[in-house]
């Protein structure tokens, strides 16, 4: 195959074939199948929605000198539902009820069907870097020229993003050095039974000591990489607290809570100018998503504390979650002070083959 011949519109697709990209609904089986199902009012059994999905993965193309490049439909989709939120909620309150229920309902749905459809999708991590860079830009080119920021605030907040990134970095980091010595685990243990490693379905890697599988940081989370991780989450939570409350506070009418503190008081005259809307928005925003991220986080500090994972944590019955776990054998329990200090002092050379106790 010789890419030189191909025209900007031309590919090879899985099959080998030279195709076009205006021929993308053509002689598409599984959409038939699909569509025959709904019809009918059957059930789209599983392997019809893997393999539509297979094909549209392959035939979303755009075109490229040399031949159009494929792009992940997955991947391209935070991009464009996060900045139509934002643009739809800045027309009116009711707009923003509306988009914000809408896309909550929607990751809901989409969450289960990925993950079994598409295990590695990067949808997830791109929805976080998204709405990272899109909060940013937001309070940067519009909060900003308001006038009500101080120089020192704003360098805070790079701060705490900053922080943000750097545990992101080194969660993700940590978390490929447990792929490669899972890799290097089982080359070494070939007919042997491999203790404490867990294999994630999800990025099909083997990890010692997996607490879980952090979909929207798209790794996994052990005891080598959790304390970056509840960092991370940490920074994530100051900093869209604190641009959240600089935006409205700049949008809407505030007062003072105490000293130089402020606090949004009326916020009904935003939707009357885009910006302020816009701009107050992307704070509600900031708020649902730091909500969530202090559940998190507040997990993940209550099963360090007990000596619990998060595998373990699922797995308990209604009751034992009811009494905290605390009435269930934690064999990896070693007390509070000793149970942080493991996460915090956590080394991957702990596990390697030629130390790793027999």
């Amino acid at each position: 195959m010789d890419d030189e011949t191909l025209c900007c519109c031309e590919y090879y697709d899985s099959f080998k074939e030279r195709n076009h990209i205006l021929a993308c609904c053509c002689n598409c089986v599984d959409l038939d199948e699909a569509v025959d199902s709904l019809i009918r009012g059957k059930k789209v059994s599983d392997n019809n929605k893997t393999g539509l999905l297979n094909t549209m993965q392959d035939r979303l193309r755009v075109p490229w000198r040399g031949g159009a490049k494929q792009v992940a439909f997955d991947s391209i989709l935070p991009v464009i539902i996060l900045p139509s939120m934002l643009l739809l909620g800045s027309i009116s309150l009711w707009w923003t009820v509306f988009s914000f229920t809408t896309v909550a309902i929607f990751l809901s749905l989409i969450f289960n069907f990925l993950i079994k459809t598409i295990p590695n999708t990067k949808f997830f991590f791109v929805w976080t870097v998204t709405s990272m860079v899109l909060l940013y830009f937001i309070f940067e080119f519009i909060v900003i020229p308001f006038l009500e920021i101080l120089v020192e605030e704003n360098i805070l907040l790079s701060a705490l993003i900053f922080g943000f990134i750097i545990c992101l970095y080194t969660t993700k980091i940590r978390a490929n050095e447990l792929t490669s010595l899972g890799t290097e685990e089982c080359e070494s243990s070939v007919g042997k039974e491999v203790g404490g490693f867990y294999n994630c379905r999800i990025c099909d890697n083997k990890i010692p000591d997996k607490d879980h599988h952090c979909v929207w940081f798209d790794c996994c989370i052990s005891k080598h990489n959790q304390c970056c991780f509840i960092a991370a989450l940490f920074f994530a939570i100051a900093a869209l607290l604190y641009s959240s409350n600089l935006t409205l506070t700049s949008v809407c009418h505030p007062f003072e809570f105490y000293k130089t503190i402020l606090l949004p008081d009326d916020c009904s005259d935003v939707y009357y100018q885009f910006e302020l809307a816009l701009s107050f928005v992307s704070a509600i925003y900031s708020i649902a998503i730091a909500i969530l991220l202090t559940v998190i986080l507040l997990q993940q500090i209550f099963l360090v504390s007990i000596g619990m994972s998060l595998k373990e944590w699922n797995k308990l019955s209604i009751i034992s979650k009811l009494c905290l776990g605390l009435n269930t054998k934690r064999i990896h329990n070693r007390g509070f002070l000793k149970n942080w200090s493991k996460i915090i002092c956590w080394n991957k050379y702990q596990y390697h083959p030629l130390n790793r106790e027999v």
